[in-house]
């Protein structure tokens, strides 16, 4: 599917078209009349349209890769507050401390740790 852009006089309509082949030719098929263009900008419907389709889209490939038998190559970045945090703990050197107490207390006694 894709969309088409067909002018009418003045005005530019939108339209979501479909590839079919009927009687061994192929035509284009008018799924849904999306509109006149600059009101179909106007109320950002391409735009929801596009980002549903790519969030689709990515969420396919990754499950077409995973019954394929092959795994995705996904990475997980921190943005924002997680980032931020970890961050501050590493830089300030809370880490470090914490894990010095914990290195020198006994296994046992390892739940009696607290951080203020």
């Amino acid at each position: 599917m894709f969309v088409r852009e067909k002018r009418i006089g003045a005005y530019s309509y939108l339209y979501l078209v479909e590839t079919v082949r009927e009687n061994g030719k192929t035509k284009q098929r008018i799924v849904r009349n999306l509109g006149r263009k600059e009101m179909v900008e106007a109320r950002g419907d391409l735009d929801r349209l596009a980002r549903s389709a790519a969030r689709l889209s990515q969420r396919s490939m990754i499950l077409s890769l995973i019954e394929g038998g092959g795994m995705p190559d996904v990475r997980c970045r921190r943005i924002g507050a997680p980032l931020l945090f970890e961050r501050l703990w590493h830089d300030s050197g809370c880490r470090a401390v914490v894990e010095e107490l914990l290195a020198g207390v006994g296994s046992s006694s390892r739940s009696s740790v607290r951080c203020s």
